[in-house]
Parts: structure tokens; C-alpha cells; sequence
């Protein structure tokens, strides 16, 4: 039975979360519109985000964060997305941007950036004085 799954977030900047799901190759639209899950519902977003000219997922602003929505099981025929992990990719991705975009206002400059074969990302930032 489709029904959206909302899970809450610690994402809170808007620019970091377009070029996160920009990195990880998404099309979104900043658009306010309505998410539909598989029973017709409709629910409110902020972000529309498609993948393979479908609407898969949206992030809505409660205030203070943003929330991920989605309905899981419309993504069971899809072969080429994998819902079990994709909030984690985004988070993941989001937090390496957030990393960056800090260490350069500080002054650093990004050196390398590695991605293991663990899942995990070594990031090696630098600064002279």
C-alpha cells in the first residue's frame, strides 16, 4: 500500500542541498508544488526532485530544517534507483558540501577528495598563513 514516508533531516541550507542533489546527478525545480504517491495522495513540497522524468522525492521547509517525503513504493520497478540509500547519498553528499563550503569561508582550499571503497570520503583541505 503506497503512503508517503517523511523523514526528518538536519539539512538547513538551501544552495548546499540544490548542489548536493545536483552532484549526485538529480534534477530537482525549487517550484512549490504537490508530491503524488501511488493512491493519488498529494502532498506539499518546496523541492521537486526528479530522476529519469519521474518525480521520486521532495524536501519540504518546516521552519528550521527541510524534511525528505517520498512513497518508497513507487520506486519498486525502478531498476536504476534504490530507495534504501539514496537519503543517505543525499545526506552523505550534502554534509561533504557543507564541509566545504566552511573550510573555504575559513580559507582552505580543497586538496583532494577521495571516495573509498567503503562508501566513506576522505577530504584533505589546506591553508597557508
Amino acid at each position: 500500500m503506497s503512503h508517503f514516508s517523511r523523514i526528518t533531516t538536519s539539512i538547513t541550507n538551501l544552495k548546499i542541498l540544490k548542489k548536493s542533489l545536483k552532484d549526485l546527478n538529480f534534477e530537482y525545480s525549487i517550484n512549490k508544488t504537490y508530491l503524488k504517491d501511488g493512491n493519488g495522495n498529494l502532498e506539499y513540497v518546496d523541492i521537486i526532485v526528479k530522476k529519469n522524468d519521474k518525480n521520486i522525492m521532495g524536501f519540504v521547509w518546516n521552519g528550521k530544517e527541510y524534511a525528505f517525503i517520498s512513497d518508497f513504493d513507487l520506486w519498486q520497478h525502478d531498476t536504476q534507483i534504490y530507495p534504501e540509500n539514496i537519503i543517505e547519498k543525499i545526506l552523505q553528499q550534502y554534509a561533504i558540501n557543507s564541509i566545504i563550503q566552511v573550510s573555504h569561508n575559513e580559507g582552505f582550499k580543497t586538496v583532494n577528495k577521495e571516495k573509498l571503497t567503503d562508501g566513506s570520503v576522505k577530504l584533505i583541505v589546506q591553508r597557508w598563513n
